[in-house]
């Protein structure tokens, strides 16, 4: 995710200085290098430990208070109510590497997991509209957005509560 857009979601987050904030699916850690200049504590995890192993890399430029490891998104290893904030950019299938599950029930169990662990804020940016997942995993789309890329590639934007 570029970084005009990963600033977006966490604004769109409501981050503020000292909040938790998780992306489950950290990738290389642009949300989470975001969220930390903004003053939160940023906390990332992947399913692939070299993804987050990558985060990890990046955010030490950034970031000195930051917390990343492997972990599926639908099992997170953290408490109920433990984070102030979710934002996520969803694997689009097509360029990321899923290994045990289909991409539907990756990010619909991913959502039913932040709705456990997140105090209630959460963005979503993907390439689709995931607005069932999201409500029958709990939240209440507050807001959605759409920000076209180029032609073949419109990506969706879900702010949650």
């Amino acid at each position: 995710m570029d970084p005009l857009l990963a600033r977006a979601a966490c604004n769109l987050a409501r981050v503020t200085p000292g909040d938790r904030v998780l992306d489950p699916m950290c990738g290389t850690g642009g949300v989470l290098i975001e969220a930390g200049l903004l003053g939160a504590h940023p906390i990332g995890t992947d399913a692939q430990a070299k993804m987050a192993a990558g985060a990890r890399r990046n955010l030490t430029h950034y970031v000195d208070d930051a917390t990343t490891g492997r972990a599926d998104a639908t099992a997170l290893p953290l408490p109920s109510d433990s984070i102030d904030a979710a934002v996520l950019d969803a694997p689009y299938g097509r360029q990321s590497k899923i290994a045990t599950h289909d991409l539907a029930d990756l990010v619909g169990g991913a959502l039913d997991e932040l709705a456990r662990v997140t105090a209630g804020r959460c963005v979503l940016v993907a390439d689709r509209d995931w607005r069932a997942e999201a409500t029958a995993a709990g939240w209440t789309v507050d807001a959605r957005f759409q920000r076209r890329v180029h032609r073949s590639l419109v990506r969706h934007v879900l702010v949650l509560a």
